[in-house]
């Protein structure tokens, strides 16, 4: 995962956790990552896996393409 798509991906996992007005905890509880594996991913300092992006997506109820970038963006 490049930089950009790490930064853009976290962005999109913070507003739509903030749309459902939830806190990092309840959503790595919810999609069984750690705290601080959530907030190490949500400050870009690790990649989100397909499996993280799987969990967090049924968590809030979303398709997982409202967290990723579109093809042209990446």
């Amino acid at each position: 995962m490049t930089t950009h798509v790490r930064r853009v991906v976290a962005e999109s996992v913070v507003r739509e956790l903030a749309h459902a007005g939830e806190t990092v905890p309840w959503l790595a509880e919810r999609a069984g990552i750690t705290v601080k594996a959530l907030q190490a991913k949500i400050a870009s300092r690790r990649d989100f896996t397909v499996t993280d992006l799987a969990a967090i997506a049924d968590v809030l109820g979303i398709p997982v393409s409202r967290l990723v970038p579109p093809s042209s963006e990446r």
